[in-house]
């Protein structure tokens, strides 16, 4: 199954390749929770102003599925872009579950792994 993140529906905008650092919280009774995915220096900043004016959420699509979140943020650093920060929030269990079901199929294609944060108390 292919599984991708892209910036756009617009067709210059295809396939992001950058590999994201993904933290993700859940709430205490499992219902609610979040997703941050942090792009450094992603594909999609080798395009033009006018074309990044294009970007219209993160796509997370897989077979016939899509996740989406349009809660975008560009970080720039010396007045160039640097990181991309999307946040997905997760209100209910089934959300949470489509989100993990895309995770597997995407992690199995790019090699992404999964590691525990460690708490130090």
């Amino acid at each position: 199954m292919d599984a991708s993140i892209s910036f756009s529906k617009e067709s210059f905008l295809v396939k992001e390749r950058t590999l994201p650092v993904v933290q993700l919280t859940r709430s205490k009774n499992g219902r609610t929770g979040t997703a941050t995915f942090i792009f450094i220096t992603p594909d999609l900043f080798q395009y033009s102003s006018t074309q990044l004016k294009g970007i219209s959420g993160m796509y997370l699509e897989w077979g016939n599925r899509e996740v989406k979140t349009q809660d975008i943020e560009i970080i720039f650093r010396d007045g160039r872009p640097f990181l991309l920060k999307a946040i997905l929030l997760f209100k209910n269990s089934p959300e949470w579950f489509h989100f993990l079901n895309f995770m597997t199929c995407y992690s199995k294609e790019t090699g992404l792994f999964f590691s525990e944060k460690t708490s130090f108390s």
